[in-house]
């Protein structure tokens, strides 16, 4: 007589206690899965403001500080460091930066900025950063996109003039002419995104200088991010160039914050879950253990030993929980296709790269079944080992 057969058998009966409690594991587990989905959800749109719409790429490589003090690159270091990262494999682009600020003035309106000159981008060679905020014009050296908020400020269209100013540390101040080529709209609040993008030589000539700050790099495969940065870091150091080299994570103090109050919120619920799952283990094990005490009596005056029975009974806990695994991952899939189907248009989806509102996180998934296991496991085990160990003649005279 095989535990495993007889376990196999009881299950297939379908008793009532049995397929609720099968039910209740799924849909408990269902619930778990829907919040890490929404939980990825959240962090896929974090990651799409941060590298996409703060233009902050994926990964920024920065000069190592000089005695505690931030520097720039100089040009050659910035050249040789740009011709590494040239050679490395699964960089899709390498876009050199330098922070500027100062006053943008038109004849009646004045007002300070915080903007950043970049080395133009060719966008299509990153899926999404098409729909990245502000525009520049290859061919217009002095061409600036500027945000709704300071062009209204302003009084600025497309193809207005101002003049920027910029201070630089013992000089004089900087002026130059420059005209508006795009305005566009923020993704998110005014202090997360630079207000004012322009050509990395028009910044240069602003700051007085030929340096640059960092240079950011976009990767053709962003789930390789740590083996990206550990493969950067290594490049450089081999070329001589002193580099820290920077995730978007890091610089990103939105998606810390939201990845420190989610982490805590997925454990909260995830451990009220589990214990969930485990009383209804327990409780199910225990009444039906009580209940069949006849049938385990007469198996075991039929010669089954009592580990057998033990082993029974486990394997039976084991099966409503891989039952209740298997209803929750059908029923999360179909109900996050639903959200999405319903709350998504898949052409805007398509065109702008975004998050869906649930994607599920698969690496919660299978941490959740192993973790779901292992509880059922815990809670049969009482349960089993009483019924194992109970007394055969008292159980048959009941």
């Amino acid at each position: 007589m095989s535990p495993y057969r007889l376990a196999l058998r009881t299950l297939m009966l379908g008793r009532t206690r049995s397929v609720l409690a099968i039910v209740l594991i799924g849909a408990s587990l269902c619930v778990l899965d829907l919040f890490a989905g929404n939980i990825a959800s959240t962090r896929a749109g974090i990651e799409y403001q941060a590298v996409i719409g703060e233009r902050m790429g994926h990964l920024t490589v920065i000069p190592a500080a000089s005695a505690g003090e931030p520097r720039l690159f100089g040009p050659e270091e910035a050249e040789r460091a740009r011709a590494v990262l040239a050679r490395v494999k699964g960089i899709a682009l390498v876009v050199p930066e330098i922070s500027v600020a100062g006053i943008a003035a038109t004849a009646e309106r004045s007002a300070t900025f915080g903007g950043q000159g970049m080395r133009v981008p060719d966008e299509s060679v990153v899926p999404g950063l098409q729909g990245a905020p502000g525009k520049l014009q290859p061919g217009v050296s002095n061409g600036i996109a500027i945000s709704q908020a300071k062009a209204r400020a302003l009084a600025l269209r497309v193809g207005s003039p101002l003049t920027l100013t910029a201070a630089v540390a013992d000089a004089a101040p900087r002026h130059v002419m420059a005209q508006v080529v795009d305005v566009y709209a923020l993704p998110g609040r005014d202090d997360n995104v630079r207000s004012l993008l322009m050509p990395l030589e028009l910044a240069q000539d602003l700051l007085n200088t030929d340096r640059s700050e960092r240079f950011v790099v976009f990767l053709s495969d962003p789930d390789q991010l740590e083996q990206q940065r550990t493969v950067v870091m290594a490049a450089l150091r081999k070329a001589g160039v002193g580099a820290e080299v920077r995730t978007w994570q890091e610089l990103s103090q939105a998606y810390m914050r939201a990845r420190s109050a989610s982490d805590l919120a997925f454990d909260s619920i995830a451990g009220m879950v589990f214990a969930v799952i485990a009383a209804t283990i327990a409780a199910t094990m225990s009444i039906n253990a009580l209940e069949r005490r006849r049938e385990v009596a007469t198996l075991r005056a039929l010669g089954m030993r009592s580990h057998s029975v033990f082993l029974m009974l486990v394997t039976e806990a084991l099966g409503m929980a891989v039952a209740g695994v298997a209803v929750s991952l059908v029923a999360s899939g179909v109900i996050a296709w639903i959200i999405n189907r319903v709350t998504v248009q898949e052409e805007t989806q398509r065109a702008f790269a975004l998050p869906m509102p649930v994607e599920l996180d698969v690496n919660r998934m299978m941490m959740a079944v192993v973790t779901v296991l292992a509880v059922t496991l815990m809670a049969a085990l009482v349960p089993a080992f009483k019924a194992a160990r109970g007394n055969i003649a008292a159980a048959l005279a009941a």
